[in-house]
């Protein structure tokens, strides 16, 4: 992927911090940066078993340089010529675009994350924020999808 993604095979964006926390809901913010982190520590024990690391943050600066990627945000853009590895997918929701890229990673192609200064539409934080279907939803891809994107990381490759 040319520009930013600097010839990557999949490039996954990664939100900015302040912008994340400021025009997201509460409860969305602290789920999913949980979740992030809970993602990066599973990729990098599976990782260093291949003897690879995760991708540094492009954009972020000495000071915040970081590993990881945004598991949680949504957006990721990959080369056409591994659309099989998103098409092929059994998954049903958000993992249909999670297993996908773990298994990119267990091929060993390879992945970036770009910072990006995102902000999230301040009517869904209205809306969500404090709202009980809202954050039950954001405790189900804690105990439902996160758990999945853990096992793809031994499951056999589906393509």
């Amino acid at each position: 992927l040319g520009q930013g993604g600097g010839g990557f095979d999949v490039v996954v964006p990664w939100r900015n911090v302040r912008s994340f926390q400021e025009t997201y809901p509460i409860e969305q913010f602290h789920s999913e940066t949980y979740g992030n982190l809970y993602l990066d520590a599973v990729a990098k024990e599976a990782l260093r078993g291949m003897g690879a690391e995760l991708p540094r943050v492009q954009g972020v600066g000495e000071k915040g340089r970081r590993e990881g990627l945004d598991w949680h945000f949504g957006p990721f853009a990959f080369r056409a010529k591994h659309l099989n590895l998103w098409t092929e997918c059994t998954g049903e929701m958000y993992d249909a675009q999670l297993v996908p890229i773990v298994h990119a990673m267990r091929k060993g192609l390879s992945i970036t994350s770009i910072q990006v200064d995102y902000h999230g539409p301040l009517q869904m934080k209205a809306e969500e924020e404090g709202n009980i279907t809202f954050i039950e939803k954001r405790l189900w891809q804690l105990n439902d999808l996160d758990p999945r994107v853990k096992k793809a990381w031994s499951e056999e490759f589906y393509c």
